[in-house]
């Protein structure tokens, strides 16, 4: 019988082991990714090339060393510092870093040469982690394209921290997360505005507060004519103050004829009402007549509805040219009246029994300030606190969940409301670049049905039947903007993240979800139920058009400005001006139709001109990009269709020459830098612009105290008609360019040949209405701040 013998057992040392691990392949020195695609790697640090051009810096790693050769070579292959300690040597570069050990128990007998491996990987991720974290200032903020730290120490301790930028090259991603920001006075009188904000974008114009001061300094004629302006102003502001004591003032008393009434609340219904809804037309129209009937009986409160209404309309209800008490339009002044004496009204009204009628007014009074540009730099806040309030209310969680208590009208008008607020005030934080008290809130709040007006009433026992969505009805606006709110408010949240800023990947995603939603926007072809010559679905359409576009030139201006570098972000820069010139367009066509509700309420116009002269500048800088010469006449023609559009705001608010001396600068600039020899003419052109609109102005000046008869409706006690010195326009444009014609109407450029009067004072005694907004020069500049030693 044949017995099979088993093998010999062998037995395996402790040495075996430490024999295995020295039979180890050589050390892999290329980055994981190429590895894994084998690849050619460069091993470059942080990243390789080919994963930078891919878009994958941040996944690009190496394996760490565990010897001493690796720690002389880690520089080169990648090495890391130690946790806790950053030193850069006098090159500028930081040292490699000695082999972090994994701990003792991940490599204890038994374990297998992969456990150790994912053991040292750890270390050097976490190694890598805390450099970061230390070598990363506190705050970095980008002025005007230089980059500043507000952690920044001096010439001494520079080797704590890391000075030299180009030691350590930038990703795609690290290049754009810089933030775009403006931070203007000083102290504790500042003013922050955020990445979304249409003027940081300036900070990228590295050139442009040099030739705008250049700009200002050789034109000596222009504040002359401004402190003319300032000075009628001042003595409006004392008139007006003299005749309208506010808190014991008759709102009635300030109502205009009723005609005038009549016209000025049917185009608020044509224009605000589209869009944002916050009054029920049967009920509104029912209190209107009865208010006509006797109104000495008429409730306060729907007298300050009647003059808020009128105020966010009376800038555009005018077809007749343009008046101006001073640097503001006699339109706007008598909707400031308004505002204010509402204002103060609302003020002295109790919290505690808030009705329909007040949460009407709050909304009312946000429209009318922000169309006649009133306390602006408050806008995000009080939208911000109005939308607390109704939280506070409950408005944020859906009506019917109080069951009998509150009525199918209210029910409605609550939802509608809400949204109104909503709506408001993400487009503050948007405007503002800060972020949206939606981005925390938690909202069960159904949507506002699309349902007109008629459909119910204060009467209705059962909900009103929903009308189709491609329906056309005064709540479609609402209705449909409402399926993009998440998206807007995530859109907004990530732009405005102090932290990080969004991969290309990421851009891109979010480029499909906005051209989705656009897409499924309803065009005027899709409602049924309009009528076929009605111009009024135009407005909602083309702002639920607009307030989804803007987003593409936010998230795709930081990679445009890459383009130079990585072709792959030519998308971006073709993204942009596509977004900026449709949205142009858009507001064109509706001016056009004399629809001038959007051009005074938003600011699109200079967000999209400044995008378009933002990319023109960073096109420029590119040699031979075949984009630029071949449509560059074509956004040249873009740009002065919006300057056109600012002299519009201009002439209907006389206001707005801050935006507009920007767009004008910029515009002037790129032209300089595509024509380099005619900077000179470009500087006195881009000023040029601006002085045409004050001599306008001034041109068209209107009698302080018949203006004040006319508006506050009674004479003023005292008349020093005789006593005040009100500047002529033949005087004031005499005095400010002698060649200039005051009775032309159409007034050419200035004479770019103005010598500078010694007389005059110096421009920092100038008037500008906000002198530092002109050439910011209230910027925080932190290279200049004196930091202590740490």
């Amino acid at each position: 019988m044949l017995t099979q013998n088993p093998p010999p057992r062998r037995s395996h040392s402790p040495g075996d082991f430490h024999l295995s691990e020295r039979k180890r392949k050589r050390k892999a020195l290329s980055c994981y990714q190429c590895r894994r695609r084998k690849l050619g790697c460069d091993r470059e640090y942080p990243s390789c090339s080919r994963c930078r051009k891919s878009g994958q810096a941040d996944s690009c790693t190496y394996e760490s060393g565990s010897d001493r050769k690796d720690q002389a070579d880690g520089e080169k292959f990648g090495g890391f510092p130690a946790v806790g300690t950053v030193e850069i040597n006098e090159s500028g570069r930081m040292p490699s870093a000695p082999d972090t050990e994994p701990p003792p128990e991940w490599t204890t007998e038994g374990h297998s040469s992969k456990v150790a491996s994912q053991a040292r990987r750890i270390a050097q991720l976490e190694s890598r982690l805390a450099v970061m974290e230390a070598s990363r200032p506190s705050a970095t903020w980008q002025f005007l394209g230089e980059v500043a730290s507000v952690a920044k120490t001096s010439e001494n301790t520079d080797k704590r921290t890391n000075t030299n930028p180009a030691a350590f090259p930038t990703s795609p991603r690290q290049e754009s997360s810089a933030e775009t920001i403006l931070f203007r006075g000083s102290n504790y009188k500042t003013q922050y505005y955020g990445g979304s904000n249409p003027t940081s974008l300036i900070a990228h114009f590295p050139e442009l507060r040099s030739f705008m001061k250049e700009s200002i300094m050789h034109h000596t004629s222009l504040p002359r004519v401004q402190r003319d302006l300032k000075a009628l102003q001042v003595r409006w502001k004392v008139e007006k103050a003299e005749a309208l004591p506010l808190k014991d003032f008759n709102l009635l008393d300030l109502l205009p004829a009723r005609e005038i009434v009549d016209h000025l609340i049917h185009l608020y219904f044509d224009t605000f009402e589209t869009m944002y809804r916050i009054l029920h037309v049967p009920t509104f129209w029912k209190q209107y007549f009865r208010f006509w009937d006797d109104t000495q009986v008429a409730r306060p409160g729907f007298v300050v509805i009647l003059l808020l209404a009128m105020a966010a309309v009376n800038p555009i209800s005018s077809k007749d040219p343009s008046t101006y008490i001073g640097d503001s339009a006699t339109a706007r002044e008598a909707a400031v009246i308004w505002i204010e004496a509402c204002d103060s009204w609302v003020q002295r009204q109790s919290q505690k029994h808030v009705d329909l009628t007040m949460w009407q007014i709050y909304c009312l009074m946000i429209l009318a300030k922000q169309s006649n540009i009133v306390k602006k730099k408050r806008t995000w806040t009080v939208a911000g606190n109005l939308m607390r309030q109704a939280m506070s209310a409950g408005f944020h969680r859906d009506p019917s969940l109080l069951g009998p208590k509150v009525s199918i009208f209210d029910q409605e008008m609550r939802r509608r409301l809400w949204a109104t607020m909503v709506e408001l005030e993400l487009q503050a934080s948007i405007d503002r670049g800060m972020p949206s008290a939606l981005a925390g809130v938690s909202c069960d709040s159904a949507n506002a049905l699309n349902v007109n007006d008629e459909d119910f009433g204060e009467e209705s026992r059962k909900p009103p039947s929903q009308r189709p969505w491609d329906e056309y009805t005064m709540a479609s606006f609402l209705h449909i903007s409402r399926s993009s709110l998440g998206l807007r408010v995530s859109l907004n949240a990530v732009l405005n993240e102090l932290s990080s800023y969004p991969q290309y990947e990421d851009v891109l995603a979010y480029d499909d979800k906005i051209m989705q939603k656009l897409q499924d926007a309803p065009s005027r072809t899709n409602f049924e139920g309009a009528p076929d010559v009605s111009i009024l679905p135009d407005l909602p359409r083309t702002l639920l058009d607009i307030q989804l576009r803007q987003f593409l030139i936010l998230l795709h201006s930081p990679f445009a400005r890459q383009a130079e570098s990585n072709s792959r972000y030519s998308l971006s820069k073709m993204v942009c001006f596509n977004a900026a010139s449709s949205i142009l367009d858009q507001h064109s066509k509706l001016i056009k139709a004399g629809n001038y509700t959007l051009c005074v309420f938003r600011n699109d116009v200079f967000r999209g001109a400044l995008a378009i002269c933002h990319n023109i500048y960073v096109s420029i800088a590119v040699q031979n990009d075949l984009f630029l010469q071949n449509m560059s006449n074509s956004y040249f023609q873009y740009i002065e269709n919006a300057l056109v559009m600012l002299e519009e705001k201009i002439t209907r608010l006389g206001t707005g020459y801050t935006n507009f001396w920007y767009i004008s600068a910029a515009f002037g600039l790129v032209l300089s830098k595509a024509s380099p020899g005619n900077a000179a003419t470009q500087k006195q052109q881009a000023i040029d612009r601006v002085a045409r609109q004050y001599y306008k102005v001034l041109a068209s000046q209107e009698d302080i105290f018949s203006a004040k008869e006319r508006m506050l409706l009674h004479r003023p006690t005292k008349s020093n008609a005789e006593e005040t010195q009100i500047p002529s326009f033949d005087h004031a444009v005499a005095t400010a360019n002698p060649n200039l014609n005051p009775n032309s109407a159409d007034l050419p450029f200035l004479s770019p040949n103005l010598a500078h009067d010694p007389a005059e004072p110096l421009f920092e005694e100038f008037y500008f209405g906000d002198p530092s907004a002109w050439t910011f020069d209230n910027l925080w500049n932190l290279d200049q701040i004196d930091m202590p030693d740490l």
